[in-house]
């Protein structure tokens, strides 16, 4: 009987030795991190929580326990009232609801365009804001993280993500039915907006082009038998960008200038500069972003401002969607300058100042 219960008890310590070496096989590897799972609630019922207790003098717990809401959050809350208690959990957002709002409507404004927002430009967008308006933030160089994108998607149900059609180079040619199209949904969306039939004097196209400082070289005559004719110029292969923006009734508005300088414009090029035409600079001489709305908020809306030009306008442009930035979407909306983006591919034969102007402007 004692060897029983010795080979027994040998038994239980053995099979206890087994599972503490089964439990303690990796004590020398970091405990694994459980995440702690958050009790589902409707966040309303934290308000009706907050009521009970004030109108009936019910206690925390129990109003806990009857509207089965956590016992600590609704201690935290006790003191900010019932209708503050009514915002969401959690942390406040970097953006306040009003500035969200804003982004919306661009992302929104982009996608009516046919120019719609991808991922890195709205990262692009609120880091390039929160520096402006000098926010402070938990971002990493101030630029949103996944978490934040994900967030923002949950508080905006109203965005969707889609994918995009990737067109091959000869399905990407604009064609007859897909410019008729256009001619269509512009057509509804600018009746919509009661610009169908306004005068010439508010409607308004803008493009740019390199200009060679120094074109191809004209024939020239000289003698028969001449090796090399050379002719002194100034300036090589040097060019300049320029923004030209025209009225319908074949006014133009003040031009803008784009020089691949470093950092400031020479003070020779500033003096020769005719009065109201705006200058830029960037790195390579072609418009950028922030350069394009620095002309239309301090060159293109103070001339229309000069000219008593009745708004709201149209402002026909090519679809390069990095121009249109928050900022200027909000600004032109709040000017009454309606932003209209011709089809893409198809500027040879419909940018108006591509045909009319620059073509006769580079043969000549």
């Amino acid at each position: 009987m004692g060897n029983k219960q010795r080979s027994k008890g040998i038994k239980k310590n053995h099979s206890k030795s087994n599972k503490t070496k089964v439990l303690c096989s990796n004590s020398d590897k970091k405990p694994m991190k459980t995440k702690l799972r958050r009790n589902k609630y409707d966040p309303s019922n934290i308000e009706k929580a907050l009521q009970a207790i004030k109108d009936t003098g019910l206690s925390i717990r129990r109003a806990a326990a009857a509207y089965g809401v956590p016992v600590a959050t609704l201690a935290r809350k006790k003191n900010v009232g019932p209708e503050k208690a009514k915002n969401k959990t959690g942390p406040d957002t970097v953006l306040s609801p009003n500035e969200e709002d804003n982004i919306v409507q661009w992302v929104l404004y982009r996608a009516s365009m046919g120019a719609p927002v991808t991922k890195t430009e709205l990262l692009d967008c609120v880091q390039r804001y929160v520096q402006t308006m000098e926010i402070k933030t938990p971002f990493t160089d101030n630029r949103p993280s996944r978490h934040w994108y994900e967030g923002f998607r949950k508080r905006h149900p109203e965005l969707s993500i889609r994918k995009p059609q990737h067109l091959s180079t000869s399905r990407a040619a604009v064609n007859r039915e897909e410019l008729q199209e256009w001619f269509k949904d512009s057509g509804k969306y600018l009746e919509s907006k009661n610009l169908l039939n306004i005068p010439a004097s508010r409607i308004f196209n803008c493009d740019e082009s390199s200009i060679l400082l120094c074109p191809d070289a004209e024939s020239v005559l000289a003698e028969k038998g001449s090796r090399a004719v050379y002719k002194i110029v100034d300036g090589g292969k040097e060019s300049l960008t320029v923004l030209f923006t025209y009225r319908a009734d074949g006014t133009r508005a003040p031009p803008m200038l784009m020089y691949s300088y470093k950092k400031s414009i020479p003070k020779k090029i500033v003096e020769n500069t005719p009065t109201g035409w705006g200058l830029g600079v960037s790195d390579s001489g072609w418009m950028t972003t922030e350069t394009f709305y620095e002309y239309i908020t301090n060159v293109f809306y103070p001339w229309l401002l000069e000219e008593k030009t009745e708004f709201p306008v149209i402002l026909y442009m090519d679809n390069h969607s990095s121009h249109l930035n928050l900022p200027l979407v909000t600004f032109c909306r709040e000017k009454q300058i309606e932003l209209v983006m011709l089809p893409p591919n198809s500027t040879h034969i419909m940018q108006p100042l591509d045909i009319s102007f620059f073509h006769p402007f580079k043969e000549t």
